[in-house]
Order: C-alpha cells, then structure tokens, then sequence
C-alpha cells in the first residue's frame, strides 16, 4: 500500500511580524506561506488552535477550491482568492456533527 501524502509543514520559523512556513503540497511541490500574528488572531482569538494547524487547513482548503499554491505567499491572500470568509472559517475551525 501507497503512502498517503497530506499537505503538510515541514519548516517553521518565526519572524518580526509572525511565522514563515515552509509547506509540502502533498508531495506535489513546496511553499513559503507567511503568517501574521494579526491574522493568527483573527482566526483563532483564544490561540486554542496551533499556527501551524491553520496553515495547513488554509492550503488544503484552497487545493479543494481548486485554487493554485504560489510558492512564496502570505496566507491573508486567501481572502482575495477565495470571497468566501464563512468557508475559511469552517475550515480552520470544522464542526463536528458527534457528541463532544
């Protein structure tokens, strides 16, 4: 059986304004996504939700979209590529249909 390849972070380094992460796009190509604290913040205000995490959940949502992964990019764009804030929401924070 195949290996199952996920979009990951492979690198994480903070910066002055963030974190810069560097992304295997499911064994398909590499990125540098920057993420700010502002924009952390606004996703994830309790800070329950790793930044790393938030990465991933934000790529994956926009290879499902169908959109294309640059490969040096603030993740904040995805706001321009995909006018749907509901839906970057639900995909960092996803609800359950289960008891918790």
């Amino acid at each position: 059986m195949g290996a199952r390849h996920v979009i990951a972070v492979v690198e994480e380094h903070e910066t002055d304004r963030g974190w810069r992460f560097g992304c295997d796009l499911a064994g398909c190509g590499y990125a540098w996504v920057r993420l700010d604290w502002s924009d952390y913040d606004h996703w994830c205000p309790g800070g329950d939700i790793s930044p790393s995490i938030v990465v991933e959940r934000v790529l994956t949502l926009m290879s499902t979209e169908g959109l294309t992964i640059p490969s040096n990019f603030d993740i904040a764009r995805i706001h321009r590529l995909l006018n749907n804030p509901e839906a970057v929401h639900q995909a960092i924070r996803p609800t359950t249909n289960g008891p918790d």
